[in-house]
């Protein structure tokens, strides 16, 4: 909760900089996911169908279209898809592979900075929700396909090493329950950690008009 404050006081004195008032912006990148799905794993090793421990995670991809509305308010869209594996011991003694993934939009906003610190550096804060298609499958659960609603909150920063040209760092929590029938629900989000790429298209600059007699 301190952090959060914290952060929502810093980016708010970042209004005191350049702003990004009309600005826009495409951050392009991937990454990782992780999801700790610590509740799912304790109901399958009670159901008789224990989770085997592995690498707990895969890739992800992510695009983000933002336009600021005022000096420290962004408005975006972003893009997210993202899968991982994992495997479930069977009463036979085998395993099953199950796949989990999401895709799906987030509309929300973004509480930015503008040359906080040192010039181009940009910390943010953002809140969205929208809508996801989850698929858990395995082979005895084939195209388990379910539309869910996510929430998801990310923490991140930006380095605007030109007018046009950027690149950023972005962790994000995504929550999005799903179902593994009959175990348990599963959450299909998690942390996605990123590394983009940032375009931005910087607004015009406002003119005096020019009228006849006046």
């Amino acid at each position: 909760m301190r952090q959060a404050l914290l952060a929502v006081v810093l980016l708010s004195s970042a209004a005191l900089g350049e702003g990004i008032d009309g600005l826009g912006r495409i951050s392009l990148g991937g990454g990782y996911r992780w999801v700790p799905n610590w509740h799912f794993i304790y109901k399958a090793n009670q159901a008789g169908t224990p989770f085997v421990e592995g690498i707990n995670g895969g890739p992800q991809a992510t695009a983000s279209f933002g336009l600021g509305v005022s000096s420290v308010i962004e408005i975006s869209i972003d893009l997210l898809g993202s899968y991982e594996t994992f495997k479930l011991g069977q009463m036979d003694g085998s395993t099953e592979e199950y796949t989990s993934a999401m895709y799906g939009a987030q509309l929300g906003g973004r509480l930015t900075g503008a040359d906080v610190f040192f010039k181009g550096f940009a910390p943010y804060l953002s809140l969205q929700a929208g809508p996801v298609l989850s698929n858990v499958s395995s082979r005895s659960l084939p195209n388990y396909e379910k539309v869910l609603l996510a929430l998801s909150a990310s923490l991140g920063a930006t380095y605007r090493f030109s007018p046009r040209y950027g690149i950023a760092l972005d962790a994000r929590y995504v929550l999005a329950r799903a179902t593994v029938p009959p175990i348990s629900g599963i959450n299909v989000g998690g942390f996605l950690f990123s590394a983009m790429f940032v375009l931005y298209f910087p607004s015009a600059p406002k003119r005096d008009l020019d009228v006849p007699g006046f």
